[in-house]
């Protein structure tokens, strides 16, 4: 009798087939490409999709999710430009994160989604009172 086959791991690159049974909804928003920059980075140094960071951030600040960033992660600068060049992101994001995500922006004052993802980058980076004085 042969074994079993192997349960595809959710957080690998390779596997991003949805299947029918799961449920997606997009979020649109543009970025500046400091926030951008952000986000790829934390993508690449956990070596994870970009979603899935914002994922992390919205169970972390639902309190579904413990998990803290280590020392040795990319610290970031920001230039006054990458502030006011954007970039258009679409989040596809599973129907249960966005209803976190929903509840947690309602509990600021229904804030969209950009400002949201950018005040949950700031506090994961460090920089919880923003990015601080520009160059």
């Amino acid at each position: 009798m042969a074994p079993p086959p192997k349960r595809p791991n959710p957080f690998d690159k390779r596997t991003t087939s949805v299947g029918p049974d799961k449920e997606f909804r997009q979020i649109g928003f543009a970025l500046p490409k400091f926030y951008m920059r952000v986000l790829e980075g934390e993508a690449a140094f956990l070596k994870q999709r970009r979603s899935q960071i914002l994922e992390m951030l919205v169970l972390r600040k639902a309190g579904l999710l413990r998990v803290e960033r280590v020392p040795s992660a990319p610290k970031y600068r920001v230039k006054r430009d990458e502030l006011l060049e954007v970039e258009r992101y679409i989040w596809h994001c599973r129907t249960e994160i966005k209803e976190h995500l929903d509840r947690l922006r309602e509990r600021m004052g229904a804030i969209p989604p950009r400002t949201w993802v950018m005040l949950a980058l700031n506090e994961w980076i460090g920089l919880p009172s923003g990015v601080g004085d520009l160059k």
